[in-house]
């Protein structure tokens, strides 16, 4: 959700979808996450209750609410 918010602030309505997907297929490159940027990256792809995966999805809920709140979507 957090991501789709952002991409429609940034990129507009229409392709709101592009950042999810692109950050979903950049995580599915990456090699096992082993770091702690590393795990924060490939987010998505963690299992559930990994708590660098449930940070992040929280950071970028808030962080993609804010945005679409204060700035709409792009037209």
């Amino acid at each position: 959700m957090g991501l789709a918010a952002l991409g429609a602030a940034l990129c507009g309505a229409q392709f709101a979808w592009a950042l999810p997907v692109a950050w979903l297929s950049f995580s599915l490159l990456l090699p096992p996450p082993e770091s702690l940027p590393m795990r924060v990256a490939a987010w998505m792809v963690l299992p559930p209750g990994a708590a660098a995966g449930a940070w992040t999805a929280a950071a970028l809920t808030a962080a993609g609410t804010a945005a679409y709140a204060l700035a709409g979507p792009r037209r």
